[in-house]
């Protein structure tokens, strides 16, 4: 099986005003800086981190047969979309969502799932994985304060040492030590 990005997340886990509270930056010259690369790359970062979606998106797992239980990864999920498959004739079929059953992030057959024609997307899941689905506020406000902190952070580190290299600067120590550690119960193994 594997696991691609549908669609993207339509808002960001931080909000402009944060970051710049954070960064104690008053002016608006670097507002797309923040908006456009530092709160995007930070929130990147985390999620390949913990291996979870932080914000809602939809992804699609597909496979060349049904398992007996389909694992959804990037967690946490919030709903199936669809799931469709190719049935023995070769016709795309959308399997009806009472066939079905959602416990955690894992997918299983009411009954069995049905028979397909083997093959490279025979089985595509798509589904919605995040903190929670709503509008903006909603979404940022169910972000867990340690991810929270931590991209902050990390968006501070990002905007005080915009040089990959600074002379008599060393930001390295930080990571590893206690900022990444605000991940680990939120990290999925």
């Amino acid at each position: 099986m594997s696991t691609t990005p549908a669609t993207p997340p339509q808002y960001l886990p931080l909000s402009l005003a944060e970051a710049k509270l954070h960064c104690r930056v008053d002016g608006s010259e670097d507002d797309a800086l923040f908006t456009g690369v530092y709160i995007p790359a930070a929130t990147q970062m985390c999620q390949q981190m913990l291996g979870r979606s932080i914000m809602a998106q939809a992804w699609k797992r597909s496979a060349e047969y049904f398992e007996p239980a389909i694992r959804l990864l990037w967690p946490a999920v919030l709903s199936v979309t669809s799931v469709v498959y190719v049935d023995v004739d070769g016709a795309t079929q959308t399997l009806d969502p009472s066939a079905y059953v959602l416990s955690g992030d894992t997918l299983t057959p009411v009954d069995v799932w049905p028979e397909v024609r083997p093959g490279p997307g025979a089985v595509v899941v798509t589904y919605q994985a995040g903190f929670a689905t709503g509008n903006e506020a909603a979404q940022q406000a169910a972000v867990p304060a340690a991810i929270k902190s931590w991209l902050l952070l990390t968006v501070g580190t990002m905007y005080a040492h915009r040089e990959s290299i600074q002379a008599g600067v060393s930001i390295a120590s930080i990571q590893g030590q206690f900022v990444d550690r605000l991940l680990d119960p939120y990290r999925v193994y």
